[in-house]
């Protein structure tokens, strides 16, 4: 079962190191289109390069107000077209024509040298042109860097930095974290658990469950298979106590529920333990079935 854990966690990680890896286009050669947003003030900007003949794709959501120098009046018109997605890990500039409610153009991108500079000062490695880019499309801030040295944690590397930031871990994540009794091991676990939905208040809601400070794995598993703590209260009520982490796990993967327990105790089998009760969901078996 533990490794089961760790597979869960090693899935969860794995799909944040890709996403943020997607953020990685060639940037020579960067061409944009932009269009109207879902809201009346969003605009939709696309960046791709057909360097290589592999077109690379990052397409994102911004306020009209976020793109310097743009107005929803020049995206409506026909001509020339100028913006900029100005950041604090460096800047995107893009200039194009528009026609209709779509614009295109090109793109240059250029990395803020002093924020590079207080990675480097902070004990992670400066970035590349590329991690740079990848810093500027997320939001990177200094912020969240002040916040990880402030509560002591290791610094992150850029990619998991950058991790952190596209899932929406923010200063104020951590602290209301640290308010509810938890703090990882290691701070890139605040990416797998913003992945999954972890939330101060489900840490704090275990915790009064009878199961606090858990390891970090621990917390991801139950959290990715929505285990809350009235799921655990359903096994107490019926006599199954302080159930460890991964027989929780086990039970909620097969769709053991509290009521599927009751049942097979109705039954002439009367199953005891949880094992028994394991083997028996594996097996196909359902009480009612039994019945009939």
């Amino acid at each position: 079962m533990r490794r089961t854990l760790a597979f869960l966690a090693a899935i969860l990680l794995t799909t944040v190191t890709v996403s943020s890896a997607c953020l990685a286009i060639p940037l020579d050669g960067i061409r944009f289109t932009l269009e109207p947003g879902r809201g009346a003030d969003q605009v939709q900007l696309s960046l791709h390069s057909d360097r290589d003949a592999h077109r690379n794709n990052l397409s994102s959501s911004f306020r009209a107000a976020e793109l310097s120098g743009f107005t929803m009046a020049s995206l409506r018109g026909n001509g020339p077209i100028a913006f900029a997605l100005i950041r604090e890990a460096g800047r995107v500039d893009c200039a194009g024509t528009a026609r209709g409610t779509r614009a295109e153009g090109s793109c240059r991108f250029a990395p803020n040298a002093s924020f590079s500079a207080l990675l480097a000062s902070r004990g992670m490695a400066r970035p590349t042109e590329e991690e740079a880019f990848g810093l500027t499309m997320v939001n990177a801030k200094r912020e969240l860097l002040d916040t990880l040295a402030a509560a002591k944690y290791p610094m992150p590397s850029v990619n998991d930095y950058m991790g952190m930031t596209a899932v929406g871990v923010t200063s104020g994540y951590i602290a209301d974290m640290a308010r509810a009794g938890y703090r990882p091991v290691d701070s890139k676990h605040f990416i797998e658990f913003k992945a999954v939905g972890v939330t101060p208040q489900y840490v704090g809601a275990l915790a009064r469950a009878g199961y606090a400070n858990l390891p970090a794995e621990n917390v991801l598993a139950l959290a990715a298979l929505n285990i809350d703590p009235e799921f655990i209260r359903g096994f107490e009520r019926i006599g199954y106590r302080n159930l460890p982490v991964e027989t929780l796990v086990q039970l909620k993967a097969l769709d053991v529920t509290p009521e599927y327990v009751q049942a097979v105790q109705r039954s002439s089998l009367s199953a005891q333990s949880i094992d028994k009760l394991v083997q028996l969901k594996a097996t196909g078996f359902e009480p009612s079935a039994r019945r009939r």
